[in-house]
């Protein structure tokens, strides 16, 4: 566990995981458009 830093005068919290969370949130979006692709994909053909 990291050791908060003080920043003027205030202890700020430890960072978040945005990276993480990027990459979650890139994952749960990129499967349902996949499939919503394919399937237009497929009635189209």
């Amino acid at each position: 566990m990291r050791v908060p830093h003080p920043v003027q005068g205030v202890s700020a919290p430890t960072p978040r995981m945005t990276r993480s969370a990027a990459l979650l949130l890139a994952v749960v979006l990129s499967i349902p458009a996949f499939v919503l692709l394919t399937l237009l994909e497929w009635w189209l053909v």
